[in-house]
């Protein structure tokens, strides 16, 4: 008997572990895009895009994001922003701090 409790248990708490450990609860899906200079990013709900962003933000001219990592890392902060309903807006500080080259 105690053995079927031990395992009831193990298996509850292995249940809990997993759900608290889903990654992405958002309503936001991102797309990287791949262009001739670099990289960019789609912001996504349901499937539509709501914000498309071929260039890094916040810094002039038209320069892309050197790798996938970079723009991935821009754009889940910008749904960060948008899942706390903060303004999208990413500022040059960011970047330094997340440590985009541009």
């Amino acid at each position: 008997m105690t053995t079927i409790k031990s395992f009831l248990q193990l298996l509850f708490c292995s249940g809990i572990l997993l759900i608290s450990c889903q990654k992405n609860n958002s309503k936001y899906d991102i797309k990287i895009i791949k262009q001739s200079s670099g990289y960019g990013y789609q912001i996504l709900k349901k499937h539509k895009i709501l914000i498309n962003q071929p260039f890094i933000p916040a810094i002039q001219g038209e320069k892309t994001f050197k790798n996938e990592t970079d723009a991935k890392k821009t754009a889940d902060l910008v749904v960060s922003k948008i899942d706390k309903y903060y303004l999208p807006k990413i500022s040059v500080h960011e970047l330094d701090s997340m440590k985009i080259a541009y």
